[in-house]
């Protein structure tokens, strides 16, 4: 008999917000605290988290699917190898019934060191017409957030353990120990990246009274635990990748990963009321940490957002070209405006580009259902919506010191707005802003199983963004906010060669990373352009093929079917 633990630090790559489910008269969204106080991460959060990969990675490592994948009857125990480690997905107490308890205990994750001073960070949609902040409902919050670089402690424990649960166990550790590990809320549109390390496997023996005794009075046990050498990778050795299976849905697959440099040719303005607060200008940079001037941050959930706007003018442009008439365009629509919802759930109206949210409302689906894909429109599957997630992960953009600018410059800018009657400065529109000079922000997606239509929408995206054709923060009408992506790399991984068909070929060199192989193209690289082609080809016949169901057809296109009623003119009827 032995006691088996496992620890590791867990240091957040950017900031994280694992709510509490309550507010106050500062923030929307609170942190988890204890009663200390004291910021933690839940052990149920990081189990679950672990759970998930896992439950996607087994199938691929020999093991039977679990019930949550196969589709299969959910009302019985569940006998898979995941369930066997972390408790079965619906416990039963029946005849003949399988369930049982947990073999791994994942405690709350407690700081490592003096946790940096929490952040409230605010959060708005952008109407995708104007380019400015949505003026619909519930499209502003804010959220508090602990910084980049908070550490903690992470412990589990082992009991009654078999050999294959450590085999799991390994295989989720080291894709989190390779970075692939995100934790918390808004996870997709920036937070909660978290780098592990310091990964330990201890044992202590337990065999005679003596040692019992010793360790029932221990406070700390893993602290005097013997450190097993090598343990991650002698499991992985004895992980074996077995061929997916096309009937099994959320199966792990493979993955697509960049990282690159966003570099502004001029001055870039965001805003954070904390820092516009503490500096004196209407208008200030969101920092890392607070009063850390030399850590500003561009938000994943803006960079996000841009993405997401130019990738749905691109779908709906090449559409509008493969369309008769402007029927037939609303009726093939791929790409809805997720900030129109009808308050009224009128079901007989249609906005203007009306979100795939609110059509879904609208025809009465049940909110704890899981919505089919063909419900949503080709933006809704690839970026996310409230009826279903996304796989793509867009992290904040920290600062990157260069050699010519290590630390960021500001710059101080006034702004008035002219008064179109007397030409001078309009009353009360006076403000300033304190810009960022040519920065340099790092840039990191994180694609999970993607369809090569979706490599292609995205790849579309980036070639124009490394082009200088989008722009980030506010005011990019006046010139502000223009970023190129540059010294960019993408990295690829599969499980096997077929997983990512056109890419693997002979030749090709490849690293291990995690339980996957990788391959790595760089912006300079050469011979993998008709890999890209047949990649925009394939989102070029999923945007034209698409069609929308019978209830989700739109019955305007853009906000210009809505501007006829303001001329008094058009009304009466006088040209």
């Amino acid at each position: 008999m032995s006691y088996r633990v496992i620890t590791a630090v867990l240091t957040a790559r950017v900031a994280v917000h694992v709510g509490s489910g309550k507010d106050n008269a500062v923030t929307d969204a609170l942190i988890r605290r204890d009663a200390k106080g004291q910021p933690f991460l839940p052990g149920t959060a990081v189990a679950g988290a672990l759970r998930s990969l896992l439950t996607r990675l087994a199938p691929r490592l020999g093991f039977k699917p679990c019930r949550a994948l196969s589709g299969e009857e959910r009302q019985k125990s569940c006998n898979c190898a995941v369930c066997g480690l972390f408790g079965d997905v619906n416990p039963s107490d029946e005849d003949e019934s399988t369930s049982a308890a947990s073999r791994v205990l994942v405690f709350n994750a407690r700081p490592n060191s003096p946790v940096p001073r929490s952040l409230v960070r605010d959060g708005v949609g952008v109407d995708r017409t104007s380019g400015t902040a949505a003026r619909a409902g519930a499209v502003k919050f804010d959220l508090e957030v602990l910084p980049a670089g908070a550490s903690f402690m992470l412990r589990m424990e082992l009991r009654d353990a078999i050999g294959e649960d450590e085999t799991l166990l390994a295989a989720g550790l080291a894709e989190w120990e390779a970075g692939r590990f995100w934790l918390g809320g808004r996870v997709a549109r920036g937070l909660g990246a978290f780098d592990l390390s310091e990964l330990h496997f201890k044992t202590l023996e337990l065999g005679t009274a003596g040692q019992v005794i010793g360790f029932l009075r221990e406070d700390k046990p893993w602290c005097s635990a013997r450190t097993e050498d090598g343990w991650l990778q002698k499991q992985l050795g004895l992980v074996t990748i077995t061929p997916a299976d096309p009937e099994t849905d959320g199966v792990a697959r493979g993955w697509f990963s960049l990282r690159g440099t966003l570099r502004a040719d001029g001055a870039l303005l965001t805003n954070d009321t904390l820092a516009a607060g503490a500096s004196g200008f209407d208008h200030a940079p969101l920092l890392g940490r607070e009063d850390n001037w030399d850590k500003p941050v561009l938000t994943g959930a803006g960079l996000r957002g841009v993405l997401r706007s130019h990738a749905e003018r691109l779908a709906r442009t090449l559409v509008s070209f493969q369309s008769a008439d402007k029927d037939d365009f609303l009726r093939r629509c791929p790409a809805c405006d997720p900030n129109v919802r009808d308050q009224d759930n009128d079901q007989a109206r249609r906005l203007g580009l009306e979100s795939c949210d609110s059509l879904v409302k609208k025809s009465g689906v049940p909110s704890d259902v899981e919505v089919e894909n063909d419900r949503l429109c080709l933006a809704c599957r690839f970026f996310g919506s409230s009826w279903r997630g996304s796989r793509l992960i867009v992290e904040d953009g920290l600062y990157q010191a260069t050699e010519t600018q290590p630390k960021p410059v500001f710059k101080m800018l006034d702004f008035l707005a002219i008064d179109r009657f007397t030409g001078g400065g309009a009353e009360g529109l006076k403000f300033d802003a304190l810009a960022l000079w040519q920065p340099a922000f790092t840039l990191r997606l994180h694609l999970e199983n993607p369809a090569p239509w979706e490599l292609g929408w995205l790849w579309l995206v980036l070639r124009d963004l490394a082009e200088g054709w989008l722009t980030v923060g506010f005011g990019g009408a006046k010139g502000f906010g223009r970023v190129t992506l540059t010294d960019w790399e993408a990295t690829f991984g599969f499980l096997r060669p077929e997983d990512f068909p056109n890419l693997t070929k002979p030749g090709l060199v490849t690293k291990k990373s995690g339980v996957y192989a990788t391959a790595t193209f760089t912006e300079t690289e050469e011979g993998w352009g008709p890999l890209v082609e047949r990649w925009t080809d394939a989102f070029g016949r999923a945007a034209t093929s698409f069609s929308r169901r019978e209830e989700s057809v739109l019955t305007e296109d853009s906000y210009f079917d809505r501007l006829k009623p303001l001329y008094p003119l058009e009304k009466e009827g006088i040209q």
